[in-house]
């Protein structure tokens, strides 16, 4: 028999993290971090209390009555879909390479059609990858050579972004003799493929041990030719054979090849934040002993997009203009002071992407991010192109001034991505496979408003609801929200995340500042010293969608990935009364310290330093864990980490957990669902995420009191 846990009971007593306190001094600032220990997850004591705390979620989370039907639906409406596809690749001349999924399938294959028509060819399995390891193996990215006679598979385990890549030759379906490793395309650029297709540049990373300190530093852009000994590097792009370029030890030197007919190569020192410093030199030198790299852009000119066009290079830019401009100038003599302008945005759209054909000059533009439109540049004038249908996000995609296509992928937030092929006026559908039918998703209704913030500023709230419902305050409400590196969240479409809607929730995304939907201006005041506008503009939605009578303060919640962990952790903070539940996932909740990790030092650009005065007064402001107080009555919240995340290290929403389950003055639920086989985007299966959505869902409808979510025990 199992006994039902009505919402409120205390729960028992959470596992006590072991405490050694340290107390710094941040420019006249003392600060004592009450859980620094947690920051070495070698002791043997720190691991003892990670083990703990995934044990006590997990015998709550499973126990949520409705949460294996939530799981159940889920695969319901996979079934439905009959296939997964990502990562769809095509050549020039219309061949496809794409990962593939079977319904029933936890990982995705690679598959391969010689062209649109063909029937769906098998080319290889993770399964098939070093079958005597106990290791779990997942594609988790694909990049098929120009013409399509290779491709680099790379693979990966346990969630980690460090990756091992093969090439399949494909004259044979035979994976090529060697192993590529120290590698992760996913996480630094990905591969580019030489222009006679005999090789690759990829990122090569001298020391993989997460725990090193030299994890993420001195990394190399190389050249790998084909059957060459992969351990014989050739380095073209890095601060030691390059240190007239004044790399950091922490950059990331990505070498792009934009087109096969490029005359020049495009670098990019890589960072987490929006704009970066770029460099170029002549294909030819590829050939040569060394690359001669030469300044293009510097971050202050905040490029974006970038196509190059015989000796021009043709860009986006916000410097001047917040919602951006078409620019162009010559590669070699470039006048960035006075470059052509071809095209500047409109009031009210941002100018997103760019993509060259032998005809014309092709761009999209967002407003708000949530409405996408396409245009085309030729012989000095601007078109507009309607689309097929209308689409909340629109990619764009080319081979460069020799190929005539244009794809285009719409999507939005009720329908699934839709792909085009767009040449001579004409668009012709060339999606791969049939994207299931829904019809439980067609009482809902999608609503574009603008929200005025603390200051007056008025920001986009998208919100997804049932048809015809009363506005009384009685409805599950899901507010997610993200806020940096200028990313903007354009509508996406899930079923899952829609059962939410038809558990008779309401769905939200606050599109708040710190991204990119309103442009430059929008990016630049969510960032650093400006960052709490991020967490005030989630508040004000919040406070939106509650005197409006879509829900109340009961029945709220909050919902960040990753960087979206610190809008969530301060606005839970600042609020507490404001929401009934928070949920951070792999957050970031300690801003603080995140520099003392590896990837922490890339995100110094976007967030601050502590070794600067300004810069960390912002830190310590939107640092959840400081700001926490003992005594509060904080909300329910849900916290995740994966032990193998190497981007968001597990003691950042860890020291979080361990210190609000001392404080908080309330009964409600504080859970630390830890997964010592996941890392920052859990481990890659489909169970896996299945099982942390239905968490997320569980977990707030329990807290809300919606009926068919209690706890229950055996």
């Amino acid at each position: 028999m199992k006994e039902t846990i009505k919402t409120g009971t205390k729960l028992p007593p959470y596992p006590i993290a072991p405490s050694q306190p340290v107390t710094e001094d941040y420019f006249g600032m003392k600060i004592t971090d009450h859980y620094r220990n947690l920051e070495n997850l070698e002791d043997p004591e720190v691991q003892d209390w990670f083990n703990e705390q995934a044990d006590y979620a997990n015998k709550i989370l499973p126990n949520i009555s409705g949460r294996e039907a939530l799981i159940q639906k889920m695969e319901e409406y996979n079934q439905r879909r009959t296939v997964r596809m990502s990562q769809v690749n095509n050549t020039a001349d219309d061949q496809y390479f794409f990962l593939k999924q079977e319904a029933k399938e936890e990982i995705p294959r690679l598959f391969y059609r010689k062209d649109f028509h063909c029937k769906d060819e098998l080319l290889f399995s993770s399964l098939d990858f070093r079958k005597d390891s106990d290791k779990k193996y997942v594609i988790n990215f694909i990049k098929p050579s120009w013409d399509g006679t290779y491709v680099v598979v790379s693979l990966s385990h346990s969630g980690q972004e460090i990756s091992e890549m093969i090439v399949i030759d494909m004259a044979t379906r035979k994976v090529l003799p060697f192993v590529i490793d120290h590698c992760a395309p996913t996480f630094d650029g990905g591969i580019q493929w030489l222009p006679d297709n005999s090789g690759f540049i990829y990122i090569h990373h001298p020391e993989i041990d997460p725990n090193s300190e030299q994890f993420l530093k001195e990394l190399k852009a190389v050249v790998y030719k084909l059957g060459a000994d992969p351990t014989d590097l050739k380095i073209i792009f890095s601060r030691d054979t390059h240190p007239y370029l004044g790399l950091a030890p922490t950059a990331c030197p990505v070498v792009y090849l934009l087109a096969k007919n490029d005359q020049y190569l495009y670098g990019v020192d890589g960072q987490a934040t929006a704009h970066l410093n770029t460099f170029y030199a002549p294909i030819s030198d590829l050939e040569k002993d060394k690359i001669n790299w030469k300044p293009l852009f510097r971050k202050e000119d905040k490029v974006e997009e970038v196509v190059f066009d015989g000796d021009q290079v043709i860009y986006t830019s916000m410097k001047h203009v917040s919602n951006g401009q078409i620019l162009s100038t010559s590669i070699e003599n470039a006048n960035l002071q006075h470059p052509t302008v071809l095209v500047n945005a409109s009031e009210d759209e941002v100018i997103s992407q760019l993509a060259l054909t032998d005809e014309a000059l092709y761009f999209t533009s967002s407003k708000n991010g949530v409405e996408a439109k396409l245009y085309k540049f030729q012989d000095g004038k601007t078109s507009f192109i309607p689309l097929p249908v209308p689409s909340g996000a629109s990619l764009i995609a080319s081979k460069g001034r020799d190929c005539p296509s244009l794809w285009v992928a719409t999507r939005g937030w009720l329908n699934n991505v839709i792909r085009y092929k767009y040449q001579h006026n004409q668009f012709k559908e060339v999606t791969l496979t049939a994207q299931g039918d829904f019809p439980e998703f067609r009482n809902f209704v999608v609503k574009e408003l603008l929200v005025s913030s603390h200051d007056g500023v008025l920001v986009p709230l998208s919100i997804i609801h049932q048809k015809g419902i009363e506005l009384k305050g009685q409805h599950p409400t899901l507010i997610q929200a993200y806020g940096s590196y200028g990313v903007s969240i354009h509508p996406y479409f899930s079923a899952e995340e829609l059962i939410w809607v038809e558990e008779g929730g309401i769905y939200c995304v606050a599109h708040v500042r710190g991204g990119g939907e309103k442009g430059d201006q929008w990016y630049q005041a969510g960032k650093k010293a400006n960052k709490s506008n991020s967490w005030k503009d989630l508040i004000a939605c919040t406070e939106y969608m509650i005197k409006e009578g879509y829900t109340t303060t009961d029945k709220t919640a909050i919902w960040g990935r990753s960087a979206g962990g610190i809008l969530v952790g301060r606005a839970m903070t600042d609020r507490p009364d404001l929401f009934a539940v928070a949920i951070s996932v792999v957050g970031v909740m300690n801003t603080l310290r995140i520099e003392e990790t590896a990837n922490g030092v890339y995100n110094i650009k976007e967030f601050g330093t502590n070794k600067d005065d300004l810069e960390c007064k912002a830190l310590i402001e939107m640092d959840a864990y400081l700001n926490l107080q003992k005594g509060v009555k904080y909300p329910a919240t849900l916290l995740t980490a994966g032990m193998h995340d190497q981007r968001v290290l597990a003691w950042v929403p860890g020291k979080f957990t361990a210190k609000i389950q001392q404080y908080t003055g309330s009964d409600k639920p504080i859970l630390f669902h830890v997964d010592d086989g996941a890392g920052h985007g859990g481990d890659g299966t489909r169970s896996k995420y299945f099982q942390e959505l239905a968490n997320i869902f569980g977990f707030a409808f329990w807290q809300m009191g919606q009926k068919g979510y209690e706890l229950e025990i055996i």
